[in-house]
């Protein structure tokens, strides 16, 4: 008998705590103290009472747009990200929610991501932001400069010019036409040719294709094209890429496969990349990327880490490392061609990023790399410094 008073009586505190959370919790005592709560800027706060109060049954638009604000404060973005979306799927106009959209996945460093949020504003609000459908969106400069430790190996210097445009909130461009220039001896590599000395001047051109789908998916083409001198035969290279992304609140997912004719050899390469920010921002994130890459004197597998993060209120950090030997290796959306006639053992580096100001970013980094000599089992190291300056508008 004293066990079933003690069943009954917790039964009865059961139904009692759920009468009284549902009292707490009733529409005009969520909005009334949720809004206090955005008033005093009390944004940790306004976040948890928020998800409890959408535990319990209380959804709605002025709480998801409070939330949103709250996260954007504490600069959890991708919190924000998620409470904004909320929104949208209720009221896929409003304006708050898409401005805000905007913004946070700009600075998730998602900026072709979130121009289509802009569709949704106001042209007082577009030229407000100095923000146009058709626009160049950044200009950028890099050089590089590679020393050997082998005399059959000359300096070598890297520099590119790299400029975006956006065609429509939907479609964007990127193109970048770069140089690179390094002197080899020709005995040294084993190949036939009478001058121990040759000069590879070569040229490129790239050109990228970026659209979005929709608030999650985007696909991507891109064209690389390499114009390579060597002795008296000039090398007409042609590459192109194929991609899709999904881009989610904490994470993104890449992948894209590479086809290309290179020195008269048919080239593959197919990539899986997955970026993360665990702490919904840029302060701390990492993008791992599987490569395989297949040719007509074999395939080969990759993997690059890349890890980044905020040191200080203007600097970031970030260090990179590829594992496996690789020839004819591309990254970053086929960008950066690696058409050395060495083969590469391994390449890893150090970049910091200076914020100048709100839309300039200075670039310095170090780079080592363990290379093979054509032809021979004698390796060398290749150390190099980069510089560059990028624009945002």
């Amino acid at each position: 008998m004293q066990q079933l008073r003690i069943f009954i009586f917790g039964l009865l505190i059961l139904f009692a705590s759920n009468i009284f959370a549902q009292q707490a919790y009733t529409y005009d005592a969520v909005n009334i103290k949720s809004y206090g709560l955005y008033e005093k800027g009390t944004w940790k706060e306004l976040i948890n009472y928020g998800n409890e109060a959408i535990a319990n049954g209380q959804d709605f638009t002025l709480l998801r747009l409070r939330i949103g604000y709250a996260a954007f404060m504490i600069g959890n973005f991708s919190e924000a990200v998620k409470a904004y979306e909320k929104v949208l799927q209720n009221d896929s106009y409003n304006v708050t929610a898409h401005y805000y959209l905007w913004l946070s996945r700009k600075y998730l460093n998602q900026p072709e991501l979130a121009d289509k949020h802009l569709a949704f504003l106001s042209a007082e609000a577009l030229e407000k932001e100095k923000q146009n459908s058709l626009a160049f969106t950044g200009v950028g400069v890099e050089t590089s400069f590679k020393s050997t430790s082998i005399t059959g190996r000359g300096d070598t210097w890297y520099n590119m010019l790299h400029v975006e445009n956006r065609f429509g909130w939907n479609v964007h461009m990127s193109q970048a036409i770069s140089y690179f220039n390094q002197s080899i001896q020709l005995p040294t590599t084993g190949l036939p040719g009478n001058a121990p000395l040759t000069v590879i001047n070569q040229v490129e051109y790239y050109n990228k294709l970026t659209f979005n789908l929709n608030n999650h998916w985007q696909i991507k083409g891109a064209y690389h094209y390499t114009n390579a001198p060597i002795n008296a035969t000039v090398y007409q290279n042609h590459s192109g890429l194929i991609g899709i992304k999904y881009s989610g609140n904490y994470f993104d997912v890449q992948a894209d496969g590479i086809f290309s004719k290179m020195y008269d050899s048919t080239i593959s390469q197919f990539d899986f990349q997955l970026g993360y920010y665990p702490l919904g921002n840029q302060k701390l994130y990492g993008i791992s990327t599987a490569i395989y890459r297949n040719r007509t004197t074999g395939s080969g597998f990759n993997f690059r880490q890349v890890l980044g993060g905020q040191v200080a209120k203007k600097i970031w950090l970030e260090g990179n490392i590829t594992l496996g030997s690789f020839q004819d290796l591309f990254e970053n959306d086929a960008l950066y061609l690696y058409n050395a006639i060495d083969k590469n053992n391994y390449k890893a580096g150090v970049m910091g990023y200076f914020s100048l100001g709100q839309k300039c970013i200075f670039e310095l980094g170090y780079t080592s790399e363990q290379r093979v000599l054509y032809g021979k089992t004698t390796t060398f190291n290749q150390n190099s410094i980069t510089g560059g300056l990028k624009w945002k508008f």
